[in-house]
């Protein structure tokens, strides 16, 4: 049997990436092998031998063609996931079982399996991709995130998007990265919130502090209470300024780094 916890990280990877075959008590969890770390600690919090976690490659992906390596938790037979089967499945089809308790280590593990985020001129963006589930579930979903307070909308893609104003708060209410190779997911604290404000009387200073004293994209963005992203759209758009391929960009957490500070961008390049 598992614990209270324990049923909650498995709810909330089977919303995600893990999923329980037909006819065997187990639970199968994989993560690109980047992401072994994150799949060595989901068997450790569930009790299962790390030597469960197995490396393979994966067959040629349909859409791109390309040989992924994955890392693989196949945890050992146990018949209280027989139980979760019949509530995650329908007719062979993974659904969303009306009962779910929101809990931070539910919405941890949800996150760290599909959730995204991004930062932009505008701020911080989190999405949760929901698409695979009917309309009335991702409903469903999004009540939960209301029920702890986390402002959301349905995306036409059936997808899940957590309010600007609403992302600190659903960082304070999982915490923090469990593992270091998920946390590019953390989005820097700075950039949680909007710092959307008026530029045009600014342009000129803005221009001048690049050109002629030498300051950085974030210690002018500090300085006029606005973020790294404002500031290198003015210098590009209005004065041609260009910042090369390696400057940062616009990317998804899923994706890479997020690094709208020029100092955070650094320490995590010297990491790669």
């Amino acid at each position: 049997m598992f614990d209270q916890t324990q049923s909650q990280i498995i709810d909330g990877l089977l919303i995600g990436d893990g999923y329980i075959p037909r006819n065997q008590d187990l639970l199968y969890f994989g993560q690109r092998h980047a992401n072994r770390e994150y799949v060595e600690f989901v068997a450790g919090q569930l009790g299962v031998p790390v030597e469960r976690v197995k490396d393979r490659t994966r067959q040629p992906d349909k859409r791109t063609g390309k040989i992924y390596a994955c890392s693989e938790l196949r945890t050992l037979s146990n018949p209280v996931f027989a139980e979760f089967r019949k509530r995650w499945y329908r007719d062979g089809k993974k659904v969303v079982p009306g009962d779910l308790n929101v809990s931070p280590e539910f919405l941890l593990h949800w996150f760290l399996c599909d959730g995204s985020c991004s930062v932009n001129r505008s701020g911080a963006h989190m999405m949760f991709c929901t698409d695979t589930f009917t309309r009335s579930e991702v409903e469903y979903l999004k009540s939960l995130f209301e029920s702890i307070g986390i402002e959301s909308s349905l995306m036409r893609t059936n997808r899940i998007r957590v309010h600007q104003k609403s992302v600190e708060r659903f960082y304070a209410y999982i915490g923090e990265s469990p593992v270091e190779c998920m946390r590019y997911k953390w989005i820097p604290v700075d950039n949680r919130v909007s710092k959307q404000r008026d530029l045009k009387p600014l342009y000129n200073q803005i221009y001048n502090l690049y050109t002629i004293n030498g300051w950085s994209c974030n210690r002018i963005a500090r300085k006029f209470e606005t973020n790294y992203f404002s500031i290198r759209y003015v210098l590009k758009n209005h004065y041609g300024i260009s910042f090369g391929k390696k400057s940062a960009t616009e990317t998804t957490c899923r994706e890479g780094v997020v690094a709208p500070s020029e100092t955070i961008r650094r320490a995590f390049a010297s990491c790669e």
